[in-house]
C-alpha cells in the first residue's frame, strides 16, 4: 500500500495527493503548537492553586500561574477591591482567554473536511480518467489508462482518510483539553469571588 500511495504522487492524482499531503503537514504544526501550550506551557498546579485561593492568598495564586490564562483571569479579579468589580474584570479576562485556548483548534476539524473532501474528490478525477480510457484509447493504452485511474482514484481516498481520520480525532482530543481548561478558569473566578467577599461577609 505504502509504495501505491508514493506512486500516485507522480500519477494523474499527484495534484490532489500534494495538496492533502499540505493539509496533513498543517494539522501537524496545529497540534505541536497547541499540545505545547496547552498540555506544557499553561500547565499549573491546580490543587495548589485551589487551596491558596480558598486561604484568600491571591497574589499567590497569582504569581503560581502568572503567563497561564486561569493566572491572568486570578490577577484580573486580585487587582479589583470591590467583588462586582472583580467578577465583570474576570469575566472579561476569561473571554479573552478562552479565545486563546480555543485558537486553530477549529482548523483541526476543517482540515478532516477538506482532507476527506479532497480525497473524494480526487476518487472521481481517477474514475473520470477510467472510464475515458474506454472510449478514445486503443486496447493497448486502455488497460494501462484503466488501470491508472483507479489506482488515482483508490490512492487519493485513502490519502485524503489518512489524513483525514487523525485530524479529526485531535480536534475532538484538544477540544476536550479546552473544556477542561475552561473548568479550572470558571472554577478559580468563583473562588477569587468569594475570596474577596469574605472579609465583609465576616465583617
Amino acid at each position: 500500500m505504502l509504495n501505491t500511495l508514493l506512486n500516485a504522487f507522480s500519477g494523474p492524482g499527484g495534484v490532489f495527493m500534494v495538496v492533502i499531503t499540505a493539509l496533513g503537514a498543517f494539522s501537524v504544526a496545529v497540534a505541536i503548537e497547541r499540545g505545547v501550550l496547552l498540555l506544557w506551557r499553561w500547565r499549573s498546579p491546580q490543587d495548589v492553586v485551589e487551596a491558596r485561593l480558598r486561604r484568600g492568598a491571591l497574589a499567590e495564586a497569582a504569581a503560581a500561574t502568572a503567563g497561564t490564562p486561569v493566572g491572568a483571569v486570578i490577577a484580573a479579579g486580585a487587582a479589583e477591591q470591590d467583588p462586582e468589580a472583580a467578577w465583570e474584570a474576570m469575566g472579561a479576562e476569561a473571554a479573552m482567554a478562552e479565545a486563546r485556548l480555543r485558537r486553530r483548534i477549529g482548523a483541526l476539524g476543517a482540515v478532516a473536511n477538506l482532507a476527506t473532501m479532497i480525497g473524494l474528490l480526487g476518487t472521481v478525477y481517477g474514475l473520470i480518467l477510467a472510464f475515458s480510457a474506454l472510449g478514445d484509447a486503443t486496447a493497448g493504452e486502455r488497460s494501462v489508462r484503466l488501470s491508472e485511474g483507479i489506482s488515482a482514484a483508490m490512492a487519493t481516498t485513502a490519502w485524503g482518510l489518512m489524513v483525514g481520520i487523525p485530524s479529526l480525532a485531535l480536534h475532538a482530543w484538544f477540544e476536550g483539553v479546552v473544556s477542561r481548561h475552561i473548568a479550572r478558569i470558571e472554577s478559580a473566578a468563583g473562588l477569587v469571588a468569594l475570596a474577596l467577599r469574605r472579609p465583609s461577609s465576616e465583617g
